[in-house]
């Protein structure tokens, strides 16, 4: 129950059960609540029938008043002192130029405005209603004067509506025609003065829906009570998206949304007279709108800065008595430009005050600077210079800025040491040597096509320049898959400031890919990963169990190995004092993403170790293991501690590790430092002790936090400063679950595993109606839904769908258990989690409809979307997947991890296994393919013809088959774009029809 205590409150909530109300004659029919029924109903004034509906009782209101004669009787009190009223009218109430005697004392008392209102109906009942009678009883009205005594007349005529030359909308705007119900037997009428009060005192039902219909481009209607199909028929509102009946559309437009229908109307003798092209015009209206607001909301939500890297670049003293110093942070951030479809780079400096080790002030940033043609940059270890790999007009360059601009350029292209120079995460890097006088970076090695004149393979002094015969112009080379097609001999390349000259490493093994290479201590050598290329190669990104290992290469060309054969290693990071290095490191083949060990190597005792281990299952809310890389500066000022973001459940947080206890503690996250408005933060870099982060939540887009971490064990302590980005908190909720499956769905392997899953719900739902809900599923399948910012989710929200965004079993940031369980299970396990998750929200909220869910997700999640149209049809009425998987048997010789199609299943991998009928019918019997035939909604599909990793014809096969049995697909090609569908145009482009899909269906 509504119990305000604020009177405007009170006032408005009042108002919206006046606007709710049916108006009949002098009355306000408002929906009673009381026990005289089960429901909410209407109360007839006129007889005692109830009705819960109201467009039923508007019906019945019509019956009801059509059984009565329609004989208006008003009882008029006159003064004496006027002569007797005639009972005549003016014929111009009739349609005629003539003019009947009426007596003077009563005709300045008919209202202009009744006269125009009865002109206009007496005009549709005989021009646009034929079938209906054409005459109908009247009478005059009359006013007494409020001090006036007496008993006036009774008076009654029948007027004839003969000349249809005057139209109705010669006497003024039809849109002040009221077209509330009037009752037709009203035996006392007190007239107002006021002509603005006046009603018409005759309202048929079917003429007021006539005007209203007729003056707002409806179809005519011709039977007084319309047919159910016609009145049950629904039209979304072009400009709030709101779901109405057809025959209350165009009230609505003109109540809710007066200014935009002013612009779209025209006047009446140019509107179009045939009903089907009033329906396609105003549909067409509808749909332009539609999408125009779906446009505007997703460059609203996509066009947010999203921080990607952060440095400090000076530290300054600058009151040495207090201790005070000046801190200056670089930082570079991603933004979409929808009007050009690019991604833009810009970069921000900030100005950090501190004293001692808490931030006092920040000042300003200024004007942000476009970040143009650059692949790599990278300040040196005094500050002073910064290096920058830029490429421009098919040439390469190194340069070197310093404090008066530009100071050193090397044109690598024209150099001719070495290809294109890497700047993908797997590979790339670009390293300062301790005497600031050489840069290391990773290139392809460069290859030459045979000439004419030579056939004879050869190689130059350092090993980058290959020749190649005659007979191998057309051989096969293999590069790394997705993301990094055309890379597929990496080499180490040094580039000598003093000299001008680039240098190829030579040493590193052949069946070795150098990459992510780092300066040995004093810069006698180099550090790198080197990947395993041999048998064959396969897919790189986003996969973290590739077989590889860490190496030394010093000067001379020998080459060493410092951690485990038959791992996988990643991110190695030295301390500032050279003498640690801290390293990723996991398991060969099996799941693609895992949870990953924390290596210590000792650079002095030339020894490694563990220090955070593989964490199998995790307690509520604690640390659950490392699932990504580190940051490119994540050691402490003191050489103790490490710093690493993590997932853990729905969120992401910030984590220490003690490098002598190898202990870990929660630095930021939803239990620390009061970041409870934050779903995530993400440690950017820490460097002297100061931490740059960005922190968002769904309803956040990334802004910059930073501040000074003195305790290793109060980290509570930490003071936080908000330095930059997005001061924006959009109108939607969301809240994170934690589901535990039921007994049914328990993997016994692994049981006890709970999972997650984060829902997005929108503001302000207009009374008695329910949010559609979209399940939105990750692909991997070992990936991660954070609560942290996401423009699609948030898009989708503003737009009034409910958004859930499940973490199903085999998902990280729940233990390495988690994940390993989903190995055999794809398409049963995940498919009862996403379902479970689907049916644990709609029971918890009363604000979801159970009928308008649809489904969608890209690669492992389309293949789950499809899996779960088939299996719950009553439940899911649309589907969007982006390049899914369709027929995984099918699949293993076009991907580029063919190694996951045998783990998905059960099958442990080698490079040598060859399939069998077995290992294919496993595959087979886990594809949404062989359940095509009974899939019955709708199925939307969006492919990239380059994808290397799902092959765009798994989407073909679904869309062959469904099309052949009639079932309603949609098929978009995007011939450029890779399995990530990431380019602007794209993105935009798929939400767009992602959202029309789901309208259209779903409603």
């Amino acid at each position: 129950m509504f119990k305000p205590t604020i009177k405007s409150k009170c006032l408005k909530h009042l108002e919206g059960h006046r606007r709710r109300a049916i108006r009949h004659k002098e009355f306000f029919i408002f929906k009673c609540h009381l026990k005289c029924r089960t429901a909410p109903h209407f109360h007839c004034v006129s007889c005692t029938s109830t009705f819960m509906r109201k467009d039923g009782f508007l019906k019945h209101l019509a019956m009801c008043e059509s059984k009565k004669p329609k004989v208006t009787v008003v009882e008029l009190k006159s003064d004496e002192s006027l002569p007797a009223p005639d009972l005549h009218l003016t014929t111009s109430e009739a349609g005629s130029t003539e003019e009947m005697p009426v007596s003077e004392g009563h005709k300045n008392l008919i209202s202009e405005d009744a006269l125009k209102i009865r002109r206009r109906k007496a005009y549709f009942e005989q021009h646009l209603c034929p079938k209906r009678a054409v005459s109908e009883e009247t009478v005059s009205q009359g006013m007494a004067d409020q001090n006036s005594r007496g008993d006036g007349g009774i008076m009654e005529e029948q007027v004839r509506t003969d000349d249809p030359t005057i139209s109705p909308v010669d006497e003024g705007d039809p849109s002040v025609v009221d077209l509330s119900v009037v009752d037709h037997n009203v035996t006392e009428t007190t007239v107002s003065n006021s002509a603005a009060s006046l009603h018409p005192i005759e309202a048929d039902v079917a003429i007021q829906t006539l005007v209203n219909e007729t003056f707002s481009g409806h179809t005519s209607v011709e039977s007084t009570i319309p047919q159910r199909s016609r009145s049950d028929a629904q039209d979304l509102c072009p400009f709030c998206g709101l779901m109405l009946y057809r025959k209350n559309l165009q009230v609505h437009l003109r109540r809710k949304h007066p200014d935009q229908m002013s612009n779209l109307e025209k006047p009446a003798s140019a509107q179009v007279k045939n009903p089907k092209q009033q329906r396609l015009a105003l549909r067409q209206q509808q749909k332009i709108a539609m999408e125009s607001e779906i446009r505007a909301v997703f460059r609203h939500c996509i066009s947010f800065p999203v921080p990607i890297s952060a440095s400090v670049v000076a530290d300054e003293l600058v009151d040495t008595a207090n201790e005070k110093h000046c801190i200056t942070i670089l930082t570079r951030w991603s933004q979409c430009d929808l009007e050009r479809g690019v991604k833009l780079r810009f970069s921000q400096r900030w100005t950090v005050l501190c004293k001692h080790d808490t931030v006092e002030h920040v000042l300003p940033s200024g004007t942000s600077s476009h970040i143009e043609k650059e692949l790599l940059s990278s300040h040196s270890p005094s500050g002073t210079i910064q290096a920058v790999i830029r490429e421009d007009a098919g040439h390469q360059y190194v340069e070197v800025w310093g404090q008066n601009g530009l100071e050193k350029s090397l044109d690598l292209t024209a150099l001719n040491k070495h290809g294109k120079v890497y700047e993908d995460a797997q590979f790339a890097c670009l390293a300062w040597s301790p005497c600031e006088k050489k840069l290391l970076y990773v290139a392809e090695k460069k290859r030459v096509e045979p000439s004419a004149h030579s056939s004879v393979a050869s190689a130059n002094e350092d090993g980058g320049l290959v020749l190649l015969e005659e007979q191998d112009k057309n051989i096969y080379v293999e590069d790394w898959g997705e993301g990094l097609v055309g890379k597929s001999c990496p080499v180490l390349c040094v580039a000598d400031l003093n000299k001008g000259a680039v240098i190829v490493y030579a040493g590193v093994p052949p069946h070795i890919s150098p990459g992510q290479a780092l300066w040995a201590p004093n810069g006698r050598g180099v550090m790198f990963v080197g990947h395993w290329n041999e048998p064959f190669r396969l897919g790189l990104k986003f996969c973290s169990n590739r077989r590889s290992a860490l190496y030394y290469l010093d000067m001379k060309g020998n080459c060493e190995c410092l951690s485990a054969e038959g791992v996988s290693v990643s991110s190695p990071r030295m301390s500032p004092d050279s003498c640690w290095i801290v390293y990723l490191q996991g398991q060969v083949f099996g799941p693609h993403r895992q949870c990953l060990r924390m290596m210590l190597y000792d650079m002095k005792n030339r020894s490694t170790s563990v220090l955070v281990d593989v964490v199998r299952r995790a307690e509520k809310g604690q640390f659950a293991g490392i699932y990504e890389s580190l940051p490119s500066q994540c050691w402490s000022a003191d050489n103790e501690r490490v710093f690493f973001s993590s997932s853990c459940e729905n969120s992401k947080a910030v984590f220490s590790v003690d490098r002598t206890t190898g202990r870990v503690t929660q630095v930021c996250g939803l239990d620390a430092l009061r970041l409870d408005d934050f779903g995530s933060v993400q440690l950017l870099t820490i460097q002297k002790d100061l931490m740059v982060m960005s922190c968002s939540s769904p309803n956040q887009p990334p802004c910059l936090k930073v501040g000074f971490l003195s305790s290793v064990d109060q980290a509570e302590d930490m003071q936080l400063c908000n330095v930059g980005g997005a001061d924006v908190y959009e109108g939607f909720d969301w809240q994170p679950m934690l589901i535990t499956p039921p007994s049914q769905e328990e993997n016994h392997q692994f049981s006890g595993l709970n999972f997650g899953a984060i829902l997005l719900k929108p503001y302000n739902l207009p009374e008695r109606r329910k949010s559609p809900l979209v399940v939105n599923i990750h692909g991997g399948p070992h990936a991660h839904f954070a609560a942290d910012w996401n423009a699609t989710a948030a898009a989708l929200t503003k737009l009034g769908f409910a958004v859930l965004m499940v973490n199903y079993r085999g998902s990280t940031g729940f233990g390495q258990d988690g994940i390993e369980s989903l190995l055999g299970n794809v398409g049963s396990q995940d498919v009862k989690d996403v379902h479970r998750a689907v049916l644990c929200t709609l029971q918890n909220e009363t604000t979801l409809d159970p009928d308008r869910v649809a489904v969608m997700g890209g690669s492992h999640g389309g293949f789950l979307a499809c899996h779960l149209v088939h299996h719950q049809q009553y439940l899911y009425r649309a589907c969007a997947a982006r390049n899914p998987v369709i027929n995984a048997a099918t699949l293993l010789g076009t991907s580029d991890i063919v190694d996951w199609r045998y783990s998905s299943v059960g099958i442990q991998y080698a490079f040598d296994r060859l399939p069998t009928s077995q290992s294919l019918i496993s595959m087979l019997e886990k594809s949404p393919i062989i359940h095509a035939a009974q899939i019955r909604a709708p199925v939307l599909l969006m492919l990239g013809g380059r994808d290397r990793r799902v092959s765009p014809h798994q989407g073909l096969e679904l869309y062959r088959a469904l099309k052949s049995r009639n079932t309603p697909v949609r098929l978009l090609w995007y011939s450029d774009e890779g399995h990530s569908l990431s380019k602007v145009n794209t993105q935009s482009d798929c939400f767009l029809n992602i959202v029309l899909w789901f309208k259209e269906h779903l409603n």
